[in-house]
C-alpha cells in the first residue's frame, strides 16, 4: 500500500458528488484466467474507456484492466463540462506556441467535443448533455481580458458559439 491509496475503500469509489448520485455500474469481475486480446488497454478512464471502444469498432479484440472500477480515478471526479479549449486562453497560446500552432490546437478542441457529442448520439447515453460553459472572472481586473478573449475568437477563429456576459446579466 502506498500514501496515494492508503485511505481507499475496497470496492468503492472515493467520496464525491458523482459517488453519491450516480446510478453505479455493479463491479465487474477480475479477469480470471488467461485470454487473449489483441490490445490490453491499462486504465478504465475516459482514455482507456474510448481507446477500447474506438479499437473495438475496428475489429480488434480489446481487454481492459484497471486496478480499481471502471471510472474510478480522475475520470470518477469530472464535472461533465466539455470545453472547446486548453488550459489557456487562445490569447496567452498563440504568445506561447505561436497561431498556427494554437489553431491546430483549437481544432483538435473542436473535433474532441463533437467525439463526445456523437459519442453521446451513437450509444444513445442518457446524459443530461446540455451546450455551453459559462466562465465568470472572480476579479474586476480579469473582465478586461474575457472580453478580448472573447473577440479574438470571433474574429481570428470564428468560433460564434461564444458571448461576453457582463456582471448585470450574470445577476439577472
Amino acid at each position: 500500500m502506498d500514501l496515494l491509496h492508503v485511505n481507499d475503500r475496497p470496492g468503492a469509489y472515493p467520496p464525491s458528488w458523482y459517488a453519491a448520485t450516480a446510478p453505479l455500474l455493479d463491479p465487474l469481475p477480475a479477469l480470471a484466467a488467461d485470454t487473449e486480446a489483441d490490445v490490453c488497454v491499462i486504465g478504465a478512464g475516459y482514455t482507456g474507456l474510448s481507446t477500447a471502444l474506438h479499437l473495438a469498432e475496428r475489429g480488434r479484440r480489446v481487454v481492459v484492466l484497471d486496478a480499481h472500477r471502471v471510472g474510478w480515478g480522475a475520470s470518477g471526479r469530472n464535472g461533465g463540462q466539455v470545453g472547446t479549449g486548453q488550459r489557456l486562453g487562445q490569447l496567452a497560446l498563440e504568445r506561447l506556441v505561436g497561431h498556427e500552432a494554437a489553431h491546430r490546437l483549437w481544432d483538435l478542441g473542436l473535433a474532441a467535443n463533437a467525439l463526445v457529442r456523437g459519442l453521446i448520439v451513437r450509444h444513445g447515453i442518457d446524459c443530461d448533455a446540455t451546450p455551453g460553459v459559462l466562465h465568470a472572472d472572480h476579479r474586476a481586473r480579469f473582465v478586461a481580458g474575457t472580453r478580448r478573449e472573447v473577440e479574438h475568437l470571433r474574429d481570428a477563429y470564428g468560433y460564434t458559439q461564444i458571448r461576453f456576459v457582463d456582471r448585470e446579466e450574470m445577476r439577472a
